[in-house]
C-alpha cells in the first residue's frame, strides 16, 4: 500500500460493464474470462495492479461472494459512470476503491 497517495471506498457503488475490464498482462490471480479470484484479499489485488502497465484506478467487489474486477475510469466520470449503472441494475451489493497510484 506505500505506492498509494490516495484510497476512497464506496459502497452500492458500480461503473462499466464487461467491455471495461483490465487483466493482468500474466493473468495473475485470474479466473475464467473476466475477474480475479474472489478469494484474494484487497491488499493482495492491489499488489497485482500496482504491477500491470496500464494501472487500473478503480477496483470493484461486486458482491460478497463475487469476483474482484479491475477497471480504469476518469476520475472526473466516474460519479456519471456510477449513476449510468444505477439506472438500469442493482448494485447495492457492490463495494468499489477509488485509487490515485503515487507514479
Amino acid at each position: 500500500m506505500e505506492h498509494i497517495t490516495l484510497i476512497e471506498k464506496r459502497i452500492g457503488a458500480d461503473l462499466g460493464y464487461h467491455e471495461s475490464n483490465l487483466r493482468p498482462a500474466n493473468d495473475e490471480g485470474c479466473v475464467g474470462k473476466s475477474g480475479l479470484d474472489k478469494n484474494l484479499s484487497l491488499e493482495r489485488i492491489l499488489e497485482i495492479a500496482y504491477k500491470m502497465d496500464e494501472k487500473p484506478n478503480v477496483i470493484i467487489k461486486a458482491g460478497p461472494r463475487a469476483k474482484w474486477y479491475l477497471k480504469q475510469c476518469p476520475k472526473d466520470l466516474i460519479h456519471a459512470e456510477i449513476e449510468k449503472q444505477r439506472s438500469w441494475r442493482d448494485i447495492s451489493r457492490s463495494t468499489m476503491w477509488i485509487i490515485d497510484w503515487d507514479n
